[in-house]
């Protein structure tokens, strides 16, 4: 057994049958010999008793939030009001041009389209093909959900799979949005236990966050903040700017449904507001084989410790002190460096605000 991980159900199979051997020979069944037939009875008995501990103690496990996985994982939040956010297919719109063949004819919903040859989008509904020199409007869906369905961008030229009589071109004219991936495990199991668990009735500012951050795995960080009395405000930190105001609509719904605020409160909701940095790390090491790899894995640490909490403080000190564990011997700030145009120090930001910049990183030459 893995000793190292907690088990509700122990068990020592040499141990297990040692006792049944014993208790075997005590009960009259005679001296077993290794090998003899008694013994290997008593062995195939004692697997059917590994599985049955085994599948015990896996049960008990999966009824845990530390231990869960998928559908247990499900169970275990379900149970506490906080669901998976489940993938999703990303959506554009299409501008298909026509030249006049004189005959009409109806191009059916369903129809597949693809930029790339392996990525299709389905047209939502069938349009009318009068026969004459046209430009029709459709708005298409991905055919797969996930977040690879943004890729489609605008002006792309985009084919039919199926040949479609006077269409001259197709092309890309909104950028697909709305393509998530199923929420992991690991980030669901926060998520969990950063909300889920918690004892809240309705309209605390936990509540809020909890509610924003189940819209879309693209929400990085949601801050509900008390603008005056009856006034909430929610700002949120995203993946990236595309489709920000579709995602802001969503949370603004989602916030809105009578189970998720009180009747007196007014609910808005807006990006949080980026504060610019640049740090222009200049450092130096002992050139000890693997520090510099150290360095950029500490590096990538602290942008997503910094930048992915909506009101934390621009705190230069703890890169540094992140980056002299790593294995540096000195660290500077090279010009450059700045926390929005002033100097790099230790600096509170507004609770709608997050940091957000560039980090260069130099070997100091000796």
């Amino acid at each position: 057994m893995d000793d190292t991980e907690l088990h509700y159900v122990t068990y020592d199979a040499d141990a297990i049958l040692s006792d049944m051997l014993i208790s075997y020979m005590e009960a009259g069944g005679g001296i077993i010999n290794p090998g003899d037939e008694k013994e290997i009875l008593l062995q195939a008995v004692l697997q059917i008793m590994m599985q049955a501990f085994a599948g015990m103690d896996n049960a008990l496990r999966m009824d845990t939030l530390r231990y869960a996985v998928r559908d247990y994982l499900d169970i275990y939040g379900e149970k506490r009001n906080c669901y998976r956010i489940p993938a999703a297919a990303a959506t554009a719109k299409v501008k298909i041009t026509l030249q006049a063949t004189g005959v009409a004819t109806t191009l059916a919903a369903g129809t597949a389209l693809t930029a790339d040859g392996e990525t299709l989008y389905l047209t939502d509904e069938a349009l009318s093909i009068a026969g004459y020199a046209q430009e029709l409007e459709v708005n298409v869906t991905c055919a797969q959900t996930g977040s690879k369905g943004n890729s489609l961008l605008a002006n792309m030229e985009m084919q039919s799979l199926v040949p479609i009589d006077g269409v001259t071109t197709i092309v890309c004219t909104e950028s697909a949005t709305g393509g998530q991936d199923e929420e992991t495990d690991d980030a669901y199991r926060e998520r969990i236990r950063t909300y889920g668990l918690a004892s809240v009735s309705t309209g605390p500012q936990q509540q809020y966050e909890s509610v924003a951050k189940e819209v879309s795995s693209e929400i990085i960080d949601a801050r509900a903040l008390n603008l005056g009395d009856g006034q909430v405000g929610v700002y949120l930190i995203t993946q990236s700017s595309t489709g920000l105001s579709a995602l802001i609509e969503a949370v603004e719904a989602a916030l809105n449904d009578k189970t998720a605020r009180p009747l007196t409160d007014q609910v808005t909701v807006a990006a949080a507001t980026a504060v610019p940095y640049t740090l222009n790390v200049k450092y130096s090491y002992d050139g000890s084989s693997g520090v510099q790899a150290l360095i950029t894995s500490a590096v990538n640490e602290y942008k997503d410790w910094q930048e992915h909490t909506i009101g934390r403080a621009f705190n230069p000190d703890k890169l540094a002190a992140m980056l002299y564990q790593a294995g540096a011997t000195r660290v500077l700030w090279g010009s450059g460096s700045n926390f929005n145009s002033g100097t790099v120090e230790y600096t509170e930001i507004d609770p709608d605000e997050y940091c957000k910049g560039t980090i260069s990183l130099a070997v100091i030459s000796t």
